[in-house]
């Protein structure tokens, strides 16, 4: 299991020449398919598209990089409609509920299988103290809701006092 953000910042490569391309920008996720869809090299701006590559084009992650098979498949996100649907939906950064309205945290990264590329969790956060004190709590994708609203619950009944938090270790609450 990898959390997102080693993903982040790590250069992208050709498999034939070892020619850079760029490096990570973002990870573009859907949520409700528990999967990742593609990468972001150019985040764009206001005369410009980002551009991206879908998550079936990566052939292999190496310890300090990212091999594609070459440039051709850097493409502007307007071209890969699933990507573009899926910037709609990132859940970072909403709220995690139990259904009885309790916050337990914050969602602040994603656990990604990076031979598959299939989110298995989320880490969530629960402020910057007591980030610093105890670190972040992981929780499986498994009995999450995303609901209309973009609040995200958790459908089984964990309370604060189950959720193991290790500094920087991956537990899970199932």
């Amino acid at each position: 299991m990898l959390k997102g953000r080693k993903i982040l910042s790590l250069p992208v490569v050709t498999q034939e020449d070892n020619k850079p391309i760029g490096e990570i920008k973002d990870i573009i996720y859907d949520p409700e398919k528990n999967q990742i869809v593609g990468y972001l090299v150019d985040i764009g701006g206001w005369l410009r598209e980002g551009k991206g590559f879908l998550h079936v084009d990566l052939l292999k992650r190496e310890e300090d990089c990212l091999v594609i098979k070459d440039e051709s498949v850097i493409k502007k996100i307007s071209k890969m409609d699933h990507v573009r649907e899926a910037i709609d939906k990132d859940i970072r950064g909403l709220k995690v509920e139990l259904e009885d309205g309790r916050c337990i945290g914050v969602i602040q990264d994603v656990l990604v299988d990076d031979k598959t590329g299939e989110i298995t969790g989320y880490e969530i956060s629960d402020g910057v103290i007591q980030d610093l004190l105890d670190g972040r709590s992981t929780i499986s994708n498994e009995g999450l809701n995303i609901l209309a609203d973009r609040v995200v619950t958790v459908s089984n009944l964990v309370t604060k006092s189950d959720v193991d938090i290790k500094s920087d270790m991956d537990t899970s609450i199932s």
